[in-house]
This record gives structure tokens, sequence and C-alpha cells, in this order.
């Protein structure tokens, strides 16, 4: 990647220009001050070398001073060009010498000012962009298309985020903030020719001195998961962010019961009963049924609103659980993930209420200022059974506070307080409705260790289209949610769709639910749970059985989308077990035939020789033995899931482990916890509750095996495919 400063700079991959530099500007007392006409004047450069957690960089500094009328030429901001040469990535920075009043440009959607800038003079067919944008992290409005001068569906402003260019010999370059998540925005000015325009968000009205912020170009050239997957792993890098809040949330490695929007119990209990009531026989037909449900979803329901709908005080409202929250809890036994959405401006924690802490409050929204209130908040909600807090309406509360897109510091500040005092009382939280900037915020922030990727379910519709937020999701050290589901196609007395909604595409939501890594939450109504298909996400304790990485969708979807010739859905996901790969290729609603290979699958340049199974026979799976996905099979009714497996050979025999049938990820991490080989034998250590049955089966020169081994006290057995027994510890 070769990059040039000044305005008529080219931003060059493998000498062909995919970029040009645009002009640089900052609204300062009301006025706009560029480059373009001079009146932000260039003093001169310096340059500067060092290292940071990201490597070795060379920088270059631009020094700018406004053009006033007192003639005035000191130094206002400079911004530079940092590059590495390991990783490929280049910084471009922007830093505030003193205070800017009256930056505001008008229009929270611009940007206050803007470094780096970017001509999009592209010519059409050469690139392709993926945008994303809106809410569920930026799935909602994420757009895919080719990329040049006329291009004007790219996400900016608040609701904008990354944007990946690529070309269609998986070059990839990847453009975002790298901090100030919640100031930062891209303004995609569109006149005639576009630009791209990288800065602080349009209506903040004060920069402070010594303001830093920065954004990032990282390029890859092995295909864009690849690319989103290394760019985020430099992210992680850089703010310490780590996966072991993650691995030790509850709601994210067992089943729960939710009841959000969708599900069948969201503001509807059973007939003559309160919510206490209805989830109470939840609990029962649970117990009944064996569903081994570890905690429940309390979703907006149980709480009181002020006006326009605002939390006024999160607690629970005597006409939901007359007992009370705790004495549910006893009761059941179940830790909670509770919903929370914006502030009411008559919220009864505020002074301004007669309440202890401190709030802006605005006309139609409030926002906590208090670090105290946040303490208080999470402790107090600990003695009723929460575990894991679930803001919601995150864009709303963000974009609908007037002190929020003003205030270059309150948002970061307000999401901060949130997470410090979850970390401090031992909880974690979930991002819905998040906005990029919410989710880029997330990695200052440890235990958000979730976030809704979808839309809001209901039933029978299509938010089950995860595999492109899931990438991001998973490249940011975070679970993708794709929010709740049903198991049956048809409920009884359901309140939507006036009664008669029904849900199709029952096997597809499960698959997509456990394939996700996120939380698995069912939501149906009590005697309806389809147990069996429900039973195939996890083990007989509640823990679910996933894969290593979320099923994210491949480089093609993406690439052949953008040049207008879907394919339709094709994900792939895999388990690492022992440094052998299992690899899992699902597709869905398809659109054409497709064929693909290890490679198109993501599964690496050292797959191992393997082979394929799922609604074929079983087959090679290589480069020169590529599996056919036939569309007309292929449906929303009807996905298609294959397996891979490595071909072990022992003594001259072909063992081929195809793990637990009944259930979707057939060699999960979670079950199994090492296979050794040797020349003489195989051994596959798996794990489980006491007295569990684990059913495997595993094949021997085409001869299928299939043994139901019965856990120990310990937990652990040894299943012993030359033997053909288990092996308990």
């Amino acid at each position: 990647m070769h990059l040039v400063p000044g305005k008529e700079g080219t931003n060059s991959i493998r000498q062909v220009a995919w970029l040009y530099n645009a002009s640089a500007f900052l609204y300062r007392e009301g006025k706009k001050y560029t480059t373009a006409d001079g009146t932000l004047k260039l003093l001169g450069y310096s340059t500067n070398t060092g290292q940071d957690k990201i490597g070795h960089w060379d920088e270059m500094i631009f020094h700018y001073a406004p053009m006033t009328n007192t003639l005035d030429q000191k130094e206002a901001m400079t911004a530079s060009i940092r590059s590495y040469g390991n990783p490929p990535a280049v910084m471009f920075s922007q830093l505030f010498l003193e205070r800017v009043s009256g930056s505001s440009s008008g229009n929270h959607d611009q940007v206050v000012s803007s470094f780096p800038n970017f001509r999009t003079d592209v010519a059409k067919g050469t690139l392709g962009f993926l945008s994303m944008g809106g809410s569920m992290t930026g799935d909602t409005h994420k757009q895919m298309g080719l990329f040049h001068n006329m291009t004007t569906n790219i996400n900016g402003g608040i609701g904008g985020g990354p944007l990946v260019l690529f070309d269609k010999n998986d070059q990839v370059l990847i453009q975002a903030p790298y901090n100030q998540f919640m100031a930062a925005s891209l303004w995609v000015e569109n006149k005639g020719t576009n630009s791209l325009n990288w800065g602080i968000m349009g209506q903040v009205d004060e920069i402070p001195a010594g303001f830093y912020s920065s954004f990032i170009l990282y390029y890859g050239n092995k295909g864009i998961n690849q690319a989103v997957e290394d760019w985020g792993g430099l992210m992680r890098k850089t703010y310490d962010k780590t996966l072991n809040y993650m691995k030790s949330d509850l709601t994210i490695n067992y089943l729960g019961y939710w009841t959000d929007n969708g599900a069948f119990y969201y503001y509807h209990t059973e007939d003559n009963k309160n919510y206490q009531q209805t989830l109470l026989d939840v609990k029962a037909y649970a117990v009944n049924k064996s569903i081994p449900y570890r905690y429940i979803q309390y979703d907006s329901w149980w709480y009181p609103k002020g006006p326009g709908g605002g939390v006024e005080t999160w607690v629970a409202m005597d006409s939901i659980f007359p007992d009370g929250l705790q004495k549910f809890y006893d009761a059941t036994g179940w830790p909670v993930s509770a919903h929370n959405r914006w502030w009411s401006p008559k919220t009864t924690y505020a002074k301004q209420n007669g309440g202890d802490f401190n709030f802006i409050v605005e006309a139609k929204k409030a926002i906590p200022v208090d670090m105290g209130f946040w303490d208080y908040l999470m402790r107090e909600s600990k003695k009723w059974g929460l575990v894991n807090y679930e803001q919601d309406w995150l864009d709303v509360e963000f974009g609908g506070l007037n002190a929020t897109l003003t205030d270059i510091n309150l948002g970061r500040t307000w999401l901060h307080q949130m997470g410090k005092a979850a970390q401090e009382n031992g909880l974690t939280i979930q991002y819905c409705m998040s906005n990029p900037r919410h989710i880029l915020q997330s990695l200052e922030i440890p235990v958000v260790t979730q976030a809704r990727v979808s839309d809001d379910y209901h039933p029978g519709n299509s938010q089950w289209k995860i595999g492109i937020s899931s990438m991001f999701a998973n490249a940011l050290g975070y679970a993708p949610f794709k929010d709740n589901f049903w198991t049956t196609t048809v409920q009884p007395g359901t309140s939507y769709n006036q009664g008669a909604a029904t849900e199709p595409n029952v096997e597809l939501q499960t698959t997509v639910a456990i394939l996700s890594t996120g939380p698995v939450g069912p939501s149906d109504k009590n005697n309806y749970t389809d147990i069996d298909l429900l039973m195939r996400c996890c083990a007989n304790d509640g823990l679910i059985l996933k894969p290593s990485r979320p099923a994210i969708a491949i480089n093609d979807q993406i690439l052949m989308n953008a040049w207008g010739n879907p394919i339709g859905e094709v994900w792939s996901t895999y388990s690492d077990i022992a440094g052998w790969r299992f690899g899992i290729i699902l597709a869905a609603e398809m659109l054409q035939d497709y064929t693909i290979g290890p490679m198109a699958a993501g599964f690496g340049d050292d797959f191992p020789k393997s082979k394929i199974f799922g609604s074929t026979k079983t087959m090679e799976f290589s480069e020169t033995s590529k599996l056919l996905i036939p569309a007309k099979q292929c449906t929303t009714k009807t996905p298609c899931v294959y397996w891979t497996t490595p071909v072990f050979t022992i003594n001259g025999d072909e063992i081929l482990i195809i793990g637990e049938l009944d259930k979707t990820v057939r060699m999960s991490p979670q079950r199994v916890t090492n296979i050794n080989v040797t020349p003489n034998d195989i051994e596959i250590h798996i794990k489980g509750s006491y007295q569990e049955s684990v059913r495997f089966v595993y094949t021997r020169n085409g001869h299928a095996f299939d043994i139901t081994c019965v856990l120990p006290m310990s937990g652990k057995t040894v299943i012993d495919p030359i033997l053909n027994m288990c092996i308990n510890d």
C-alpha cells in the first residue's frame, strides 16, 4: 500500500489508484476553513518515527493554521500520516493544539474537521464496497455495491461505520476510526465526484485543546474475511480486549429462555395470569421436559415507563411480579439477563425529579452523568439475580439527545461509566440497537461480551441473515446474537400478525442461533418447544456446543453481491481441536448453484486432507474435489449443512471422526477436548456432565461405528475408534 500526501496525491495498491486525496478542513467560530481555498494554511511539515503496540512507524506531520481576519497564523492543529510496514496499516490523525469553539457544521451527520479525505475517482467496476451502518452492529443499513465517484449508498454520519473496499483479486482496504469512537464520523459528500471525509461528528460545538482523533486504513491481500479478522485483531491488541469475559459469560455459554420482541411472551402472558405466574409455568415445563435453561431474560415489559416510553424507574412493577424479583429468583434459581432502554426525563433517579443522582435532562430523554448512579443500579440489581445487563436502544439514546451530539466526550463517558460499574459488580453487558460507534467503543470496555447483530425477530421474518455482521463481531471480540426464535411452526394464541404468525423455518432459526456462538435464546409458548430440535444446541446441562468461531459469510457471498450476481447465503465456520480443523458450511436461500472448496470456505491454507458429508454422500473435499451446493435444495425451509473431517490414517486404516450426529456442531471444543493420534491408535477425549449419554459416530474404511458413552463422575471419557470402546478416567 502506497500513500502520497497532498491534494493531488494518490493512494495506490499494487500501483493501481484506489483513492485520491481531497481537501482537509476545519470548522471554527461558525466558519469552514479548508485547504482547497487556502483558508486552512499549511505552515509546513515535520517527520517523526517511533514504536507502539502495532509496531514500528514513520510519520509525516502537517502543521495547519486557519487564516482569520486578524491575520493570526498561529498553528491550531496538526494532521499526520503514520505508516507501519508490518502490519500493513496507515494511521491518519488530527491533534488540536488549542480549544476550537463554534465548531459545529450545523448537521450531526457531517463532520466538523476532516483528515483523511479521499476522492472516489475510481473506474466503475474496478472496486466493490461493504459499508456497515444503522443499528444492530451496523447490520440494519449495511450496503454492498460497486465503489466509484457516483456511489451514493455508503453509510456516514452518526449511524455510519467501517468501510471495506475490495477488488476481485482478494485485495482489501478497511477504513475505520481508531480512537475516540463515539465522536468520530464519516461524511460522504455527494457532489458529482464524491469524497470521503473522516473526522469529528458534525454537531460538536467545541473541541478541547489536546483532543486527538485518529483513523486507520488497513490493507489485506487474502480476501475480505481475513482482512476484517486481522484488522479486528489489531484493534483488540491496541485496546487489550481479551476474550476472558466472553468465555466466562453464563448467558453466552449456556441455554436461556428469552422474552424479547418476537417471543411468545413478549408483552403477552398466559390467559388470566400475570408474568410471575406465566414464567413459573415456563420453569415447571422446563423441569418436566428436562430442558436445561440456565437463565432467563426479562425484556422491557417488567419496569415502569414515563412520557414517551423512556424508563422511569428500573424496578419491577407489582402487577408483573407481585412477590418481587427476589422471590421469583429464589423460586426458579434462574440468573437474569435484563433489558433496559433510554431514560425518561421523568426518571426518579435524577436530582431534577427528587432523585439522588446527576442526570442531563432534556425534553424527551435523559442521560446519567454520575458514576454513583451506575454503581447503585448494578449493585442493587445483583440482588435479584442480574448477571447480564442488556442496554437496548443505544442509537436512540445517543442520537436523541442534544447533549450527546454536541459534547465531544459525553458519549464515551456514558458507556465507560456503565461498563466500569458492571465490571466492578461482576456483571457483563449486551449492546442492542448499537451503531458501529458503540461497538467500536466496546473495545475499551472489557465486560461488553455480546451484541445483537440482527433486527428484531418476528415469527417468519428474515432477520436470521447475520453472516456479515457476525464477521465484524468476531473480529472485534464479542459474541454475535441473532435474537430469540421459535422452535415450532404454529404456536396458538400468539399476539403477532393478528394471531396468524407462524415460523416456517424452525430448523434454520435454530441452526443459525447455534452457529452464531452467541446466546441461544428460544422463546416458545409453554408446551410448544421442539425439544429434540432445540437440544441440538447443547449438552444435557445446557452448555452450548458451539464452533470455535461464528459462522460468517464467505468472501464470494459479499464479492458477488457487490458485483450484482448474488449467490444466496453461504457461511462457514469450524472447530479447531488439538491442531485439527473440522469445518461446517451452511447454505440457505440459495439463488444459484455454487461450487465451493476449502479456500473459498475460508478453512485456511494448511487445511488437512479431509472429507465432507451432509445431504450428499461422503466425498473428498479439496481444491480439486469441490462441493456443489444445489440452489433448489438449500432453501430457508430446508437449509443445507455440511461437515468436514480430517482423514486420519492408523495402521493403514482410514478413520473419519463424524462426531455427535444429534448435535448441530458435531465436533465442538466444548465437548471434544483433545484428539491424540499415534501411528497405532487414535484417542478422542470428551467431557460432559455425570451420567450424560454421549453418542459418537466414526467410520473405519467406510464402515460406520456408533458408540454411546455414559460419562462417569469425572464427566470425562476417552473414545478409542480402534478398540471401539469408551475408556473412563
